[in-house]
């Protein structure tokens, strides 16, 4: 007797899914003849479903060997599901510790999908005079010490998403060139954490690093917010390398390897996803 059975599943979504499978178990960028043998699927086939992903931000085209790779709808999806769900857990330890440690107030934030940090957590200062942070509460990104430390781990077509606009001045001392912020990143970068000395509200300072997960791009990042009279040269630095060494932690955790690049690609090198 015939099997007649229908099917449960949708096939060209299963294959459309095989095709991200195979782009992302690959060295690098993937064409559509590569593709076909792997999938057992026709050129044409492929082609039309490669098309429809690379429409919906699945996949990129690279301009220069005109084959595909990850795009960043799946980094998007992927980051978010993964700050929500596991970091806070994750983090709340950690955090205790460095709030016990330094008194201050401590916080972690991720990133919205209009670009904004939002807090996902915090621990208030028991000092008498600290600052207000509200969970819930959307930051802008170029001018927040949250803000620039994920700046300095997101794949580079992401920053420049988020940085398309005009930087708005809050303070005298935000920063509103796009250049002056790009090097400010590429500090980060070296040092391990970023500094907002005033650069939102002139009277909240603070410092914070990103937490990384398994691609060793940004999902997170834990931070400490002090009035600004209290942060001296000296408590920047003691703050800034103790926030990093325990945003390595969470980020440890999360199954990011120190010493490669964002991506997974050799030191030194930083590929847009």
């Amino acid at each position: 007797m015939a099997n007649n059975a229908r099917r449960n599943t949708v096939q060209s979504l299963e294959r459309g899914l095989g095709v991200l499978e195979a782009v992302s178990a690959a060295d690098g960028p993937v064409g559509i003849t590569d593709l076909s043998r792997r999938l057992g699927l026709a050129k044409g086939s492929v082609s039309r479903l490669v098309a429809t992903l690379v429409k919906l931000n699945f996949l990129v085209r690279d301009p220069e060997s005109r084959k595909y790779r990850l795009g960043l709808k799946l980094w998007e999806l992927g980051s978010r599901s993964v700050a929500r769900l596991d970091i806070r857990g994750v983090a709340r330890p950690v955090m205790e510790e460095l709030h016990q440690a330094t008194g201050e107030t401590v916080h972690l934030t991720v990133l919205s999908g209009e670009g904004k940090m939002v807090f996902l957590d915090k621990l208030d200062s028991t000092m008498s005079i600290r600052p207000n942070v509200q969970l819930g509460a959307h930051l802008p990104v170029h001018c927040v010490a949250n803000g620039k430390a994920m700046l300095a781990f997101l794949p580079e077509n992401r920053v420049a998403a988020i940085l398309a606009g005009k930087l708005q001045r809050y303070t005298d001392a935000t920063i509103t060139r796009k250049g002056d912020l790009m090097a400010a990143v590429e500090g980060i970068r070296e040092v391990g954490y970023a500094v907002n000395a005033g650069e939102y509200r002139a009277d909240v300072s603070g410092v914070a690093a990103a937490i990384c997960n398994h691609t060793n791009y940004a999902v997170a990042a834990l931070g400490i917010s002090l009035p600004s009279a209290r942060m001296t040269e000296a408590q920047t630095r003691k703050l800034g390398i103790l926030v990093a060494a325990k945003a390595r932690e969470i980020s440890t955790t999360l199954g990011s390897r120190q010493g490669e690049a964002p991506g997974g690609s050799p030191p030194g090198s930083r590929g847009g996803a």
